[in-house]
């Protein structure tokens, strides 16, 4: 019965920590292109920026699965369990979290960065999709690479809450 409710407290935290994750996402975002208004692209059924709101939010779904896993292998006792359980994946979450959005604003800042003959937050306002599917690859693809890097660093992490 105890293992049930551990399991349910973690399905809570992982719910509640991903609707954060999502909204800070997309926050960040929106302070990190400070001449493009994100909410009102939205409003407007600007679907390149649809695309683009969706791939962070997927990109911080993918680097924070990895932080989700609670690693079996403990030496806490039977009774400390549930404790440890909903620590580790508290403290993973929260450390995911912050490289996730870390990573996926820098790669979005660097990619604009090298690619100088074009504005993306400039073609984005304009709806130009072709350039909302290549940023939404971009997110996707350094949320997929970072995800592994995440899981390590979560299970290094973890053996520090013992």
């Amino acid at each position: 019965m105890a293992q049930v409710i551990v399991s349910v407290a973690l399905i809570g935290v992982a719910i509640i920590m991903t609707v954060l994750a999502t909204y800070l996402g997309i926050v960040l975002f929106n302070r990190a292109t400070r001449h493009l208004d994100e909410w009102a692209e939205l409003r407007r059924g600007n679907v390149a920026m649809g695309l683009v709101a969706a791939s962070i939010i997927l990109g911080i779904a993918l680097i924070l699965r990895p932080a989700l896993t609670v690693p079996a292998g403990t030496d806490a006792s039977p009774h400390l369990y549930p404790i440890y359980a909903l620590l580790t994946q508290a403290a993973g979450l929260a450390v995911g979290l912050v490289l996730a959005l870390s990573g996926i604003v820098l790669a979005v800042a660097l990619f604009d960065l090298l690619t100088g003959e074009i504005d993306e937050l400039a073609e984005l306002q304009k709806g130009n999709v072709a350039v909302a599917a290549l940023l939404a690859a971009i997110v996707l693809a350094v949320s997929w690479l970072m995800s592994g890097a995440i899981q390590y660093i979560v299970a290094w992490f973890s053996t520090l809450i013992v």
